[in-house]
C-alpha cells in the first residue's frame, strides 16, 4: 500500500471525531493511571476515571450528545441545548 494513501487516511481518521471511552470529547481529557498503595505498602495499579455526563449541547448551531467531564461544564466550555 502507498505510505501517502496511509497517512492521508490517518489524517482523515482523525478529523471525523472518534473518541474512546471514558474521555472527554471537549478537552480531550482521559483517565490518569496510578498505584493504590495499602497499608503494609503492597502496591497495585489502579486508575481515576472523570467524572463524565453525558450532556445534551449546541454543536455548530445543531444540538448533539456529548460526554463531557464537569470541569468543562462548570467552566463554561459548552453552550447546553434548550
Amino acid at each position: 500500500m502507498n505510505p501517502l494513501a496511509t497517512i492521508r487516511a490517518c489524517t482523515f481518521l482523525k478529523e471525523i471525531f472518534v473518541f474512546m471511552a471514558r474521555v472527554c470529547e471537549v478537552c480531550g481529557r482521559g483517565p490518569r493511571f496510578g498505584h493504590r498503595i495499602s497499608h503494609a505498602h503492597n502496591v497495585s495499579k489502579r486508575r481515576w476515571n472523570l467524572n463524565l455526563h453525558t450532556v445534551r449541547a449546541m454543536v455548530k448551531g445543531a444540538t448533539r450528545r456529548l460526554r463531557v467531564c464537569t470541569s468543562c461544564i462548570r467552566s463554561g466550555k459548552i453552550q447546553k441545548a434548550a
